[in-house]
């Protein structure tokens, strides 16, 4: 806990301080939210395991080197994971449920900013130039950088330098301006060679272009209110957090196809070799799993996007909640109301992003692209280039418009 002394801060702080206790409380109620689903998950070992085996950026296999230490605390004798249970679909689908986490607490990070359209406007604050350390220079006739082009291809830069790229799951959205490799003293991270194919240069397919155009034009427009409110820097910031989170889960839907080709590698192969993208992509759709998603996204931005109903005890109440068992049911009581609350107010909600535009934004948005990221890898595993359709600078099936001049949403009251 962080205790601030009241009486030591200046009148002219006080703005600052109320900031900062905001920032803390929602990073206390995240933890708290991430550490109930956890608990109610019962994950299994080889899902876990999944988490923490190396497809995250910055795994460490050989050059975390046992230590005595080390041996003194691990049990040599835990279950081991192979690479089949990695790419095991109810272990992707596991995964993809954690970031649906990652996702919309950065899209409620995002809404508390305005529009601020200057960010995203080519040259709005001067010619900025390409950050320090980019590769490539803007050539001549080139419009100057957007605020958050300039700043995110900074992000990647350094980012790259720690080797965030060398991730078979991590994309940067401006590829050409980074450094040849990382930092020269960092040692290479090694992963498993066969998580993804190479033929036809399938795992490194880049569909950022295209997400990050939606982005602008839809998804910002979707969950902030218009104007601008000078928060510059921390919009642009959260811009990026939220894109990159979005980036990861489309990709993803690179393991996801190859899990899918292995259990049936002879008919992903027939419908290939006919150029029959639409029998790919009926083939891999899942109706079931994806209407549990966009439930589960909905609840979840209910969950999250508001005050725990727990807080509105009385103190008298809240002090029997005595032991972790009791804290956790109530918990848990607490977010199953707020999802009835959620299913029956869906048209009056006062949180901090409304549940049916997360639902959107799944429905809509992140579903479709990955599909088309599946059916792009797909046609690339088995050998041949993917309808034109399905180029990685587009969707498929576009049907989001571009909302960035008409659409304007009211803030929630205070």
């Amino acid at each position: 806990e962080h205790k601030t002394q009241q009486t030591s801060v200046k009148p002219n702080h006080k703005f600052c301080l109320c900031r900062i206790n905001t920032i803390m409380q929602f990073r206390r109620s995240t933890i708290a939210s991430l550490l109930v689903a956890s608990i109610a998950s019962n994950a299994s070992p080889a899902v876990n395991a999944f988490a923490m085996s190396g497809l995250g950026w910055g795994p460490s296999p050989k050059h975390m080197a046992s230590t005595t230490s080390r041996k003194a605390t691990i049990d040599d004798t835990a279950e081991c994971v192979k690479n089949v249970d990695l790419l095991s679909l109810d272990s992707i689908r596991s995964t993809l449920i954690r970031q649906e986490e990652t996702i919309i607490f950065a899209a409620i990070e995002r809404s508390q900013y305005r529009r601020n359209h200057i960010v995203y406007t080519s040259g709005g604050f001067g010619d900025l130039g390409v950050p320090l350390g980019a590769k490539a220079a803007l050539q001549d006739g080139e419009e100057p950088l957007s605020f958050l082009e300039y700043i995110c291809i900074g992000t990647e830069v350094l980012h790259c330098g720690v080797r965030r790229y060398t991730s078979p799951q991590e994309y940067p959205f401006f590829p050409k301006f980074l450094p040849d490799g990382p930092l020269p003293g960092l040692p290479e991270l090694e992963y498993p060679v066969d998580l993804l194919s190479p033929i036809g240069d399938a795992c490194h397919s880049n569909f950022n272009e295209i997400l990050l155009d939606k982005y602008l034009k839809w998804v910002v427009p979707s969950i902030s209110a218009s104007g601008d409110d000078e928060q510059h820097g921390s919009t642009v910031l959260a811009d990026i957090a939220l894109l990159q989170a979005l980036s990861k889960r489309a990709h993803f839907g690179k393991f996801v196809a190859e899990s899918k080709y292995r259990s049936d590698p002879e008919e992903y192969q027939r419908l290939v070799d006919a150029g029959d993208a639409d029998g790919v992509m009926e083939l891999l759709t899942n109706a079931v799993v994806e209407a549990r998603v966009l439930r589960r996204a909905r609840i979840k931005a209910s969950t999250y996007g508001r005050e725990p109903l727990m807080t509105q005890l009385p103190i008298e109440k809240a002090d029997q909640i005595s032991d972790s068992a009791n804290f956790v049911a109530a918990a848990a009581a607490s977010a199953v109301a707020s999802a009835f609350q959620m299913i029956d107010q869906s048209d009056d909600f006062q949180g901090k992003v409304d549940p049916a535009i997360v639902q959107d934004i799944y429905e809509k948005f992140v579903i479709p692209l990955t599909k088309d990221v599946e059916v792009d890898y797909l046609f690339r595993r088995c050998g041949r280039d993917p309808p034109s359709e399905y180029a990685p600078d587009r969707m498929s099936k576009d049907t989001l418009p571009d909302l960035r001049e008409d659409f304007c949403i009211t803030l929630p009251p205070v």
